[in-house]
């Protein structure tokens, strides 16, 4: 598939607005925001924005993740852990049946040739700052070498997927000027639809088809970009980084309607040159990912992800449970005994181990471990350190049975928790993931360590990985559930992840 292109246009528009607060609270979980810094956090707590800045993210969802992602890829483990366990294949079947294959999905498909289109919009008073080409060349295109990882969103993702998701094919469409200055903008989400729709209906009447941009099928088109200028107004508020979808089912273009999008600025601070992460972040909410940082840490657990991963604090690669859930790894499924793994980095492999002990054969409860490589290469090169790290997963259903009953912004467990191996936790004091929280040749993690692997409410799981020896490029380890870890065979003596103060607690 050939690269992106940028098509121009001088032609009037009527620009739109974010949904009100109000309006939100109407709308479905598949909307995502970007991240805030520390310092706007602070800033909104001390003039009393926050609670009505955490009550807009948290009533329009961006904390969620995509379901039916969740659903697919636990009863895969589960089938998985049931076969290695020496159940037969009836008896795999009937404890955790096949899934039927999927009807087309709404929204972004997380495999094959992919393609997106991007909308530009600028104002009078807001003028662009950046050639339409120059942003093509950073979605769609190679971007800059040297700004690598973030040098393109196609690229990006082309890594992070091993190549199976390809989006290079794209177009990027504008710059479109609204006839109206920014501050005159209705905000409504009849107002942001009926600009969407008249820029829309500007370009297809310049010949532009935008039938291509349905890639599976089903009427709609799964996902498009929509960038705009001017400065932003902040976490949770008007002017912000998110994704949303189209809600007037009525509307069509080249015969298809519209599905999910994301709105973001042109750069941040306004005038600055374009670079793609912010839409590499949104777009991994097209593909069903949520946000794994804590939009309120007064509610539930503190802590989770520390910041380290596209969908935390923009940095680094996406997690293994993430790729897990998108079909771009499928991890070593270890249920009960012991097993040696290898595991390369992350970044450029599909290296990865699912713990799930007792099988959990039920489809309300799934609390399990994983493990990974997560060295500093490919889409991990700005990450802090070297080594293995370890999650703790708690995708426990809700009394529906459909949605997850956890996440990682406002509720009494965490969907997704990093095991900090030094112990310390730090992330739980509001600090970034640092060197200390990567497993490393010597140290062990097991029902005796701090952190252990105990399940939340302290449920013993008698997960452990122990026998780590290596380096970056590849490191070896024991994973397995019952009994105590081994020591490790080339080191006289296993040190563990121990807090300050001496004693273990329970991962909770």
């Amino acid at each position: 598939m050939g690269r992106g292109r940028a098509i121009g246009v001088h032609g009037p528009a009527v620009l739109l607005a974010l949904v009100l607060l109000a309006a939100a609270g109407l709308l479905s979980s598949a909307r995502s925001m970007e991240f805030p810094t520390p310092g706007e956090v602070a800033q909104y707590r001390q003039s009393g924005e926050w609670a009505h800045r955490t009550a807009f993210a948290d009533a329009i969802g961006n904390h969620k993740v995509r379901p039916d992602l969740l659903h697919r890829a636990l009863r895969k483990a589960r089938r998985t852990a049931l076969s290695s366990s020496g159940f037969s294949g009836e008896s795999v079947d009937r404890m955790a049946p096949p899934l039927a294959p999927p009807r087309a999905l709404a929204g972004m498909p997380t495999k094959g040739n992919v393609k997106v289109f991007a909308l530009l919009i600028d104002f009078p008073d807001n003028p662009h700052a950046n050639a339409s080409s120059y942003i093509n060349d950073r979605l769609f295109g190679t971007g800059t070498p040297g700004d690598a990882p973030i040098d393109s969103l196609a690229s990006f993702y082309r890594r992070s997927s091993y190549g199976q998701l390809e989006l290079e094919g794209g177009a990027t469409l504008g710059w479109y000027r609204s006839p109206r200055n920014r501050s005159a903008i209705p905000q409504t989400v009849s107002g942001r639809e009926g600009l969407i729709r008249e820029a829309l209906t500007y370009f297809q009447g310049q010949g532009h088809d935008f039938s291509a941009y349905d890639n599976d099928g089903d009427g709609a088109i799964d996902y498009f970009i929509v960038v705009w200028s001017g400065a932003d107004s902040g976490w949770g508020g008007f002017w912000w980084g998110y994704q949303t979808e189209f809600y007037d089912a009525t509307f069509r273009v080249s015969g298809k309607r519209l599905d999910k999008y994301s709105w973001q600025w042109e750069s941040r601070p306004a005038g600055r040159p374009f670079t793609p992460l912010a839409v590499i972040h949104e777009t991994g909410h097209a593909l069903g990912l949520p946000d794994y940082y804590d939009y309120d840490d007064s509610v539930g657990p503190r802590g989770g992800v520390g910041r380290l991963d596209m969908m935390d604090g923009n940095l680094g690669d996406h997690n293994c449970f993430s790729k897990w859930l998108l079909e771009w790894i499928t991890p070593t499924v270890v249920a009960s005994g012991r097993q040696a793994a290898s595991l390369s980095p992350s970044a450029t492999t599909g290296d990865a181990v699912l713990v799930m002990p007792g099988i959990s054969l039920g489809n309300t409860s799934a609390e399990f471990f994983m493990v990974q490589n997560r060295s500093r290469t490919g889409n991990d090169a700005t990450i802090p350190a070297d080594g293995l790290l370890v999650w703790h997963v708690d995708a426990t259903l809700d009394g529906s049975g459909y949605d997850f009953l956890y996440n990682n912004s406002f509720t009494s467990r965490k969907l997704l928790r990093l095991m900090e191996a030094d112990g310390l936790e730090e992330i739980e004091r509001g600090l970034p993931a640092n060197a200390g929280d990567f497993y490393l040749p010597g140290m062990v993690f097991g029902r005796a360590t701090t952190p252990s692997s105990a399940g939340y409410g302290g449920l013993t799981t008698d997960v452990f990985v122990s026998g780590i020896v290596g380096a970056a490029d590849l490191y070896s380890a024991v994973v397995g559930v019952g009994g105590l870890p081994p020591s490790s065979p080339q080191n006289g003596s296993i040190r563990r992840a121990t807090a300050a103060s001496g004693t273990s607690s329970p991962s909770r």
